[in-house]
């Protein structure tokens, strides 16, 4: 955008602005650029349109516009990213490393994960119980003209109701916000497919890729594939990925598919990208647990299709982004995937290649009550390892009204509704609810994030822990760890050291494991995945002692290390598969 023709010392922009009530009518403004400045520094909420949607703005400084739009968009806890004025701001408000530095500096103006300065000058809402901020500096004309009158930081969130994808198109966007904002300013040219900010973070003095999209995307490989290959990804944080001439594409990412908006994107943004590239595949690869995007293609009834395991799709993601073709051994860490035994994989030990895995070892297996809903609610996930262990729920859960224990309870006991699980995700849930730090989530991983927040990392102590050997397939008992932390709260022992000492376990455990598997098969490389290793203090942890033992370690870098990731993961594996096309 160029902006030109200064006039009352604000500039008028081409292509237009407009600035519009909640409603829709136009204020026919004179200079829509100083009225949201007003509206702004009045503590107002205004949906501004960027280059691939609308944003929800208000000023950073201004604690009750946060409560307003919090309660308003439904998103009580989950923390909002900040825009600031220049590079200077960031630095008041977190630590800042020179790689840090050059990445907020980037053309491509990614949101930059940082620590916080603490005290913090901006209000603690923000991001509620965490030491980390989310920061980007302006990337387009009139974001700087924002702060041209004594504003030095914004909130600056996703256009969207809690949950669901970005708002684009004007007419959608006024229905859909009307109710959490004040305003919306528009400009004249369309928005053909969305785009949010990309999320990134520096660790181990490299940039990792959270969220893959503005700036970021399409992500380009050479894979050196042999087929036409559309991979579908993920049924959350999406992403999907296309090979042409032994090159892969990978999309932005696109969010959860189960919201009907998110699906219908997802749809447009393939069907944008294939007619780009004059794309024919050959062969469709999916996530094992998820066919539907297959049945909902008749255009692609005819091809060949390949179901690719979740985790493997991690580990190799991670093995295309590095280059890895010899056999290396996986540990993929998350919440949900679904195994080959038809169980819920997410603590998972592989030895393989692209084309093929073996599982050797895994996080015990527990049986969780409540479907989906024992994911909202750690409580349940808590009980129902306590369950497990014929150990009194009620004599460590707060909070938790007595009838629904006893309701849950009765549940575990008749094996209704019930799942087994090897979860690391759903292990961290338990402890954070054991220590009653989240018992229900407004976000995804907010129990998880919530006990890495609190950790304190003087503490060098873990908890014992017993690794056995059953049918030739190691498993990490969970017993011992929980007995260690129940014990531990029983003596009223600080949480942040339980945290501590629970996250040093984990990473003992692993690197415990990972050397009897090294030692077995003869193996030195180790790749690190799935969306548990975001945890920046385990995820070094384990870096750190397993390089200590002569491991050579990667991890996904920039490829998410989430399930964004996955669908590069499974074009490799199904090409592999097919062999030569």
């Amino acid at each position: 955008m160029e902006y030109r023709n200064k006039s009352k010392g604000y500039p008028k922009c081409d292509p237009p602005l407009r600035l519009l009530n909640s409603k829709g009518e136009d204020l026919l403004s004179n200079n829509p650029i100083r009225d949201t400045i007003r509206f702004i520094k009045q503590g107002k909420i205004v949906a501004i349109k960027g280059l691939g949607g609308f944003h929800l703005v208000c000023e950073a400084e201004k604690e009750e516009a946060i409560r307003v739009l919090r309660k308003r968009k439904s998103r009580p806890h989950k923390p909002f990213a900040i825009m600031v004025k220049d590079i200077e701001i960031a630095k008041i408000l977190a630590y800042i490393s020179k790689e840090e530095e050059q990445i907020l500096l980037s053309n491509k103006r990614p949101i930059l994960i940082l620590n916080k300065i603490e005290p913090s000058i901006l209000p603690d809402i923000i991001a509620p119980h965490s030491k980390k901020i989310g920061i980007m500096l302006p990337y387009t004309s009139f974001h700087h003209l924002l702060f041209s009158q004594d504003i030095s930081s914004l909130i600056m969130t996703s256009g969207n109701v809690s949950g669901g994808p970005i708002q684009y198109a004007d007419e959608k966007a006024i229905s859909y916000l009307r109710n959490i904002t004040d305003y919306f300013l528009i400009h004249n040219r369309d928005i053909n497919i969305p785009m949010e900010d990309s999320v990134v973070k520096v660790m181990d003095n490299v940039e990792v890729v959270i969220r893959i999209a503005r700036g970021y995307t399409p992500y380009t490989i050479n894979m050196q594939v042999n087929n036409e290959i559309l991979a579908f990804g993920a049924e959350q944080k999406n992403t999907f990925c296309l090979s042409q001439n032994g090159y892969g594409y990978m999309s932005q990412y696109l969010g959860d598919l189960k919201d009907y908006d998110a699906y219908t994107t997802y749809e447009k943004t393939i069907d944008n990208l294939t007619e780009l590239l004059n794309f024919k595949p050959n062969i469709l690869a999916f996530d094992l647990q998820s066919r539907y995007p297959c049945l909902q293609y008749p255009k692609y009834q005819s091809k060949r299709k390949v179901a690719v395991q979740h985790h493997h799709a991690h580990m190799v993601s991670c093995m295309v982004e590095q280059n890895l073709i010899n056999p290396v051994i996986g540990v993929v860490f998350d919440g949900t995937g679904l195994g080959t035994d038809e169980t819920i994989w997410g603590g998972e030990f592989l030895v393989g290649t692209r084309k093929s895995f073996d599982r050797v070892g895994h996080l015990k297996y527990v049986s969780i009550q409540g479907g989906d809903q024992a994911i909202k609610e750690p409580w349940r996930i808590a009980l129902s390892y306590l369950h497990s262990m014929k150990y009194d729920a009620s004599k460590v859960l707060k909070g938790i009204d007595k009838e629904e224990i006893n309701m849950v309870t009765q549940a575990l006991d008749k094996n209704i509704n019930c799942f087994r699980t090897s979860s690391m995700g759903r292990f961290f849930d338990c402890v954070s609810s054991l220590l009653n730090l989240c018992q229900r989530i407004t976000y995804d991983g907010q129990a998880a994030i919530e006990l890495e927040n609190i950790i304190n990392p003087s503490i060098k102590e873990g908890y014992e822990y017993h690794i056995i050997n059953k049918d030739n397939i190691y498993q990490i008992d969970y017993k011992s760890i929980i007995l260690g932390v129940l014990r531990d709260i029983e003596n009223k022992i600080y949480s942040d050291d339980i945290s501590s000492k629970f996250h040093n376990t984990i990473g003992n455990a692993t690197v415990d494991l990972v050397c009897r598997i090294g030692k077995r098969y003869e193996m030195k490389q180790v790749v690190l995945g799935g969306g548990v290793f975001q945890n920046d203090y385990l995820l070094l942890y384990v870096l750190e002692k397993l390089r200590e033992r002569g491991f050579t370690v990667y991890y996904n870098q920039q490829i998410p290390i989430n399930d964004s990731g996955i669908s590069v993961g499974q074009l490799a594996i199904a090409d592999a598969i097919e062999g030569k096309g």
